[in-house]
């Protein structure tokens, strides 16, 4: 089955850089006023769409298939997923409106929307922090093996 599935992906992957290669030739081809039209633009728009939604598809696939095959190690994947979904509500908790009226008026925003950047850049920092210290362990901890 991994094999089948491998063949898959390679057969996808290959039809999709071709589509990209023969757009791409186009655009050469037809050079700067072809690209006036935005019919050759719609198409790499389009082959984007394509891959993303393969992408999309693929890696929430892949992790409830793995979770099915492993179930001890699924639960090692939800305690991850928890952990994350509490680092986020600290964050959110944390976070807060340092602009005043005048200022979300001029960046157009709002109130919420700061707080909502403020917890995502905590997050971000929170999140970054604990993969370098995780990379750090495991670098000392891959000394001592």
């Amino acid at each position: 089955m991994d094999k089948t599935i491998l063949n898959i992906f390679k057969i996808i992957s290959l039809v999709l850089i071709a589509l990209a290669v023969i757009l791409q030739v186009v655009v050469l081809v037809k050079g700067e006023d072809g690209l006036m039209n935005n019919s050759i633009l719609d198409n790499y728009i389009r082959l984007s769409y394509v891959a993303l939604i393969i992408a999309g598809v693929l890696a929430i696939f892949f992790p409830v298939m793995f979770m099915i095959q492993n179930p001890k190690n699924a639960l090692k994947i939800l305690g991850a997923l928890v952990l994350l979904v509490i680092i986020g509500f600290i964050c959110y908790s944390i976070a807060s409106n340092s602009f005043n009226i005048v200022q979300l008026e001029e960046l157009k925003t709002t109130a919420q929307t700061s707080r909502y950047v403020g917890a995502a850049l905590y997050f971000t920092y929170i999140v970054g922090g604990l993969a370098i210290v995780s990379i750090i362990y495991s670098g000392i901890s891959g000394l001592f093996k």
